[in-house]
């Protein structure tokens, strides 16, 4: 069953899942894979493969779940656990996307955490794929309704 196009929570739970992200080992792969990607700082893509439908907007991004922190971003997150804030991170990059924001006026929300005035424009998913290079990979999918024309 293919999920409302005015369910991007449904969408979400029915696509953002491992069986449709997909580990690129280079720019060049991800590219020939099509669908959303994100990349991590080894070069690699994580690719959702996730069925496009034409009124729906769709944005992943994705970090090395286990990669330290700086202290600047630790003060921003509020924790120094690469378990928390790339989760935090992740999220606030995928909102950032999908609602065409500029870095710098999310990287002022308070712990990282969506305004909701911006959380219930969109769905997000945040899961940890297994990576044995980096120890997993944290990915961020997330859906909203495009504006009609």
């Amino acid at each position: 069953m293919t999920p409302s196009l005015q369910d991007p929570a449904g969408y979400l739970a029915d696509y953002a899942r491992p069986a449709y992200l997909v580990l690129a080992a280079s720019l060049s792969e991800a590219r020939a894979l099509g669908g959303v990607r994100s990349y991590l700082p080894d070069g690699r893509g994580v690719v959702w493969t996730a069925p496009t439908h034409a009124v729906r907007a769709r944005a992943i991004d994705v970090e090395p779940a286990r990669a330290p922190v700086s202290t600047r971003l630790s003060r921003r997150a509020g924790s120094d656990d690469p378990i928390v804030v790339w989760p935090l991170w992740t999220r606030a990059e995928v909102a950032a996307k999908l609602l065409d924001l500029p870095v710098l006026s999310w990287l002022s929300w308070p712990g990282l955490e969506l305004p909701e005035r911006f959380a219930e424009q969109l769905a997000l998913t945040t899961l940890v794929l297994p990576d044995a290079a980096t120890g997993g990979i944290t990915v961020t999918c997330g859906a909203t309704i495009a504006r009609q024309a």
